[in-house]
């Protein structure tokens, strides 16, 4: 059995965790994204899964978590909703993603010129927040060809529209979001521009399984149906590189989807 490494570094400042086999050439590499308040470490388990196949598997801190924290990151947008209504979290966590695709194509370039890597095989997958990246990095970066979003949504403006128009429903709410409304304009607005919905389009016919439980009140599916069968007319001459898996669970990433992922990257980026 071959050794497995697993590798704490830095690189350009984005810390990073590195899990791959001992003395491997040409692996190919995939990217895995963390949720929202998690940090690189969240998945050690799936990428030694990958290690084990014989990929080479990174995960980063993202933007203001895990030891990123620990910087003066800026954002677009102050905090001006009630807190306990999550909207300002959900904004930065947008903010979040945009940076963590600029910091992805910083570490492609890394990878790029070393022996362990094949630049031709680059994979993105991610959980809860890393679902929603996994979306947004696959629509709008080329260097990615195959990709696994899990527990995210796709739909960046309609999931906000649906969430303030269900948040204004609550009377204790109510009317501090209908003075707000240059504040919820100026966001959909932000959110518009970085959409990643249909420019989805665009990422066929590259293998792209999109996970999304059925019972996740977190991340609705309906999101990821919707994409799934928009996307589907496209994929016609490659039915196999298009799948929308629904297992029966909640907001989770547990082994049996830590193993569906696993296989579709064996199958479609080795």
């Amino acid at each position: 059995m071959k050794k497995i490494i697993i590798e704490d570094s830095t690189i350009k400042d984005i810390p990073i965790i590195s899990i791959y086999q001992a003395n491997i050439r040409k692996s190919p590499l995939v990217f895995f994204l963390h949720g929202y308040g998690g940090k690189r470490e969240q998945a050690l388990d799936f990428g030694y899964m990958l290690a084990k196949k014989g990929f080479y598997y990174v995960s980063m801190d993202c933007k203001g978590h895990g030891e990123r924290t620990l910087t003066n990151e800026s954002f677009k947008f102050s905090a001006v909703f009630p807190p306990d209504t999550g909207l300002d979290t959900y904004v930065r966590m947008h903010e979040v993603i945009e940076q963590t695709a600029t910091d992805i194509q910083s570490l492609i370039d890394y990878f790029k010129s070393k022996d362990e890597i094949d630049s031709n095989k680059i994979g993105i997958s991610g959980f809860s927040m890393g679902g929603y990246a996994s979306f947004y990095i696959a629509a709008n970066n080329p260097n990615i060809k195959v990709a696994v979003p899990i527990a995210g949504k796709p739909a960046f403006t309609k999931a906000w529209q649906d969430s303030i128009a269900s948040t204004v429903t609550y009377d204790k709410w109510s009317p501090q979001l209908q003075e707000a409304v240059e504040e919820i304009e100026r966001r959909t607005d932000y959110f518009q521009k970085i959409d990643p919905f249909d420019k989805m389009s665009n990422f066929s016919p590259k293998p792209l399984l999109i996970i999304n439980g059925d019972q996740d009140t977190d991340s609705l599916y309906i999101y990821s149906l919707e994409l799934y069968n928009k996307l589907l007319p496209l994929y016609t001459d490659n039915p196999d590189k298009l799948k929308l898996s629904m297992p029966f669970v909640n907001h989770q990433f547990n082994y049996s989807v830590k193993l569906e992922t696993c296989n579709w990257f064996e199958k479609h980026l080795v």
